[in-house]
């Protein structure tokens, strides 16, 4: 009998973008936006074009940033030519090419290029969601001492119609530095046209019908009197910044109780504090229970040193708690110490970012002696590692840095494997959650009344800021979504909060908060 081959369904072609800048010379990052649209297997630049020059920056806002990068480092932002990307073409009518997405770059008045691409007109935006022009990206925020700033790409599906958000991100804002803000926030929104058009293929029109709209309102400038309003407000923080070091230690410390449930008081109440000396911190505690004694391993971090390592102290009801003792410890920076118990061996999975890589380490003698036994994943840097087991398929939730950025507060990644020690894949949409409000892990997830919880930590205005609490609705791994159902902000003196977890009816979680320096 003869055999019949099937062939396989013709792929979609990829998606056909145009770029219309408004000059040849564009900021490096946006080039690499696109070259890496370029290199993808859903998408190619098939049309550019370049208008005359960009007009120039004020010297007032010049001038500024000159004065801030000598304080703050960095360079000046490097432009360059489109030409690199597709030679720009001199056809005048876009509409010859067939175009899926155009994509407008600078000033231009992106209502001129309505009609010419199947799926509207995109460009980025900066702020509140209307956004302006990337010029002024991160300044007003700086400014304005907004704890976050905004960044996304806006969709014009129609002639008409108001524009869609196909992405959008919030990351910390850099209080004292408009250059640093702008730094970090174009080199991640450098990763956004990629993900926004791998959805588009993936999903379809429909996916962009669907997108939040974006609220009406008019962009305002940033004129010379916003520019000296900057300086004020940033020299006044920079002062107050100053004092609060000089005549502060700034620490994390551990805090435990016993008792049923997992709730948190804002000011710890009903916790024993465990306050470290004042050279070093404590952070990132991880609770397990052993023939009814309790050990928490975290992470110490003398400030000399400025490397972690993971140290243990047995914790008792009477609220005492034993020396610490240093149980791991690397050439390299580790804290964030997650545990996990399977098949009869204790294993411990601390954040080893700074090594570029997910260590596993088994414990050989109880409770002091550890081994390294694997790296699960190797070649990036992902911070707080965060293992759940579900249905016999491991997730691990961890943060990792866009586009090599070293800013780890923002975006959410999953990995998924069969095993704990097997190998693993990344999620089909990572990053799955790009936002400091809560996208950093901060402990185990856990079930409650029949739903599952996953605690973030909130990164704004400054890291650890406090926690959240996040309902995960889908976790698969094609799709993932949660929905924020509780914040935990610190009072009672404290200024952060970002770890929670229980062994028993143990619950311990960490703190942030001053110490006068010469009392």
């Amino acid at each position: 009998m003869a055999s019949v081959a099937l062939a396989a369904a013709p792929r979609p072609r990829k998606l056909r973008v145009g770029l219309f800048a408004d000059a040849p010379l564009q900021p490096r990052w946006v080039v690499e936006a696109f070259e890496r649209v370029a290199r993808s297997d859903f998408a190619e630049i098939v049309f550019v074009a370049a208008a005359g020059e960009r007009r120039e920056e004020p010297w007032l806002r010049r001038a500024y940033r000159r004065v801030d990068r000598l304080m703050f480092g960095g360079e000046p932002e490097e432009r360059v030519d489109l030409a690199t990307l597709r030679e720009p073409g001199n056809d005048a009518d876009p509409l010859k090419h067939d175009l899926d997405v155009a994509f407008v770059l600078g000033e231009l008045d992106d209502t001129r290029y309505d009609g010419v691409a199947r799926h509207g007109v995109w460009r980025f935006c900066f702020g509140n969601e209307r956004g302006h022009a990337d010029s002024l990206a991160g300044w007003r925020e700086v400014a304005d001492g907004a704890p976050v700033t905004g960044s996304g790409v806006k969709v014009r599906l129609r002639r008409g119609t108001p524009p869609r958000l196909a992405y959008q991100s919030w990351s910390r804002t850099y209080p004292l530095s408009v250059e640093r803000n702008r730094a970090r926030l174009l080199r991640k929104t450098a990763e956004f046209p990629y993900r926004a058009l791998r959805e588009l293929y993936r999903s379809g029109e429909g996916w962009l019908e669907q997108c939040k709209l974006v609220r009406a309102a008019g962009r305002r400038e940033f004129s010379d009197i916003d520019v000296l309003h900057a300086v004020s407000s940033v020299s006044a923080r920079a002062l107050k910044r100053g004092l609060e070091k000089a005549l502060h230690v700034e620490q994390w410390f551990l805090a435990f109780r016993f008792g049923e449930g997992l709730a948190l008081a804002p000011d710890l109440k009903g916790y024993v504090r465990m306050l470290p000396p004042k050279d070093r911190l404590w952070a990132d505690p991880f609770a397990i229970e052993k023939n009814g004694r309790y050990f928490v391993y975290f992470e110490e971090l003398p400030f000399a040193a400025r490397k972690g390592h993971i140290s243990m102290v047995e914790v008792k009801r009477d609220g005492s708690w034993s020396a610490p003792v240093r149980v791991l410890e690397r050439d390299y920076h580790l804290s964030y110490p997650f545990l996990v118990e399977r098949d009869g061996e204790l294993y411990m999975i601390p954040e080893s970012a700074q090594n570029g890589s997910v260590e596993v380490y088994r414990c050989v003698d109880f409770p002091a002696r550890w081994k390294p036994e694997k790296k699960l994943i190797e070649g990036v840097r992902l911070v707080d590692p965060t293992f759940y087991e579900q249905a016999g398929r491991w997730w691990m939730f961890a943060n990792s840095g866009p586009g090599g950025s070293g800013q780890f507060d923002d975006e959410l990644c999953i990995f998924h494997a069969e095993k704990l020690l097997g190998t693993w894949e990344p999620h089909a949409r990572n990053p799955v959650k790009s936002d400091a409000r809560g996208a950093r892990p901060a402990g185990q997830l856990f079930w409650r009344a029949g739903v599952l919880y996953r605690p973030a930590q909130i990164c704004i205005p400054l890291y650890g800021a406090g926690l959240s609490l996040n309902r995960v609705l889908r976790l698969t791994p094609h799709e993932y979504a949660e929905r924020q159902v509780e914040r935990i902000l610190p009072r009672g003196g404290l200024l952060g909060l970002h770890t929670l977890n229980r062994a028993g009816d143990l619950a311990v979680t960490d703190a942030f908060a001053r110490r006068r320096r010469f009392a």
